[in-house]
């Protein structure tokens, strides 16, 4: 009998001793994290612009620049063309101001900004556009490009090809024939019609357009060489410009883009 009560006295401190070994590692073991993501960010419209809400003007949640779809650019690589698509390209915007709380950015480019003590109120142009559609004259030209300092004097035509090249310069059927960003093409040595000149251009030299609309007036604004692959030039435009590429000697990787900006004369 002895003997048993004391199997079961054993028994019940092995048990004890267990437990309180099971009991101090539990204790002992802590979860660790090297992450420090917050993973419930503030809502408040206070934390996330800096600013209170203003609810009798402008706010910059409610300032949103909607994109506009494009279709494809054509390449002007001697005249063989490939099709190319280029991101939507988001809309000019203006603003003008006033008086009162909170707006964007008066540089116009739509950047959203605090403008304390002014409300600031965006004014949207739309990227102007003319399809060359009944734009062609008798001779089958849509245009005429003239550049007196380099005693340029050649014909549009449309389609960015070397039929239209071979006749003088062509036009990007993609931009716009008038109103905006006209784009046009030609090329720069070996041919009847060369424009290679172009990278001789300077700011503030002039450049006419004229069609079936009228004749507009441009003032360089931009020469500079560009990659063969860089089509942002010839995205449309609120304003009136000229935009014109031509290939560099012995740089086949390279452009020489000219842009002219409408001048009133």
């Amino acid at each position: 009998m002895k003997h048993m009560r004391r199997l079961i006295c054993m028994a019940l401190m092995i048990a004890t001793v267990l437990s309180l070994s099971v009991s101090a590692f539990a204790v002992d073991y802590t979860f660790e994290s090297t992450s420090d993501i917050e993973y419930y960010p503030s809502t408040s419209y206070g934390d996330i612009y800096g600013s209170l809400y203003n609810y009798s003007g402008i706010n910059l949640a409610d300032y949103q620049i909607p994109e506009l779809p494009y279709g494809s650019f054509s390449t002007t690589q001697t005249g063989v063309m490939e099709k190319v698509h280029l991101p939507g390209l988001q809309q000019y915007v203006n603003v003008s101001a006033g008086t009162g709380g909170y707006g964007i950015d008066a540089g116009g480019y739509g950047t959203p900004v605090i403008s304390g003590g002014t409300t600031i109120t965006p004014i949207y142009r739309e990227p102007a556009y003319t399809s060359a559609e009944d734009m062609e004259r008798k001779d089958g030209s849509i245009g005429t490009l003239k550049i007196p300092v380099l005693d340029i004097n050649m014909k549009v035509w449309e389609g960015e090809t070397n039929a239209s090249m071979a006749k003088g310069l062509g036009h990007y059927s993609t931009t716009s024939a008038w109103d905006g960003n006209v784009g046009v093409c030609g090329h720069n040595r070996g041919a009847k019609y060369v424009i290679g000149d172009i990278k001789n251009l300077e700011i503030g030299d002039t450049i006419t357009y004229t069609t079936i609309y009228g004749t507009r007036t441009y003032e360089v604004i931009l020469v500079k060489a560009i990659s063969s692959s860089d089509w942002s030039y010839l995205q449309a435009t609120a304003d009136n410009r000229i935009t014109i590429t031509t290939c560099l000697a012995n740089q086949p990787s390279k452009r020489v883009c000219v842009q002219a900006v409408e001048v009133d004369r």
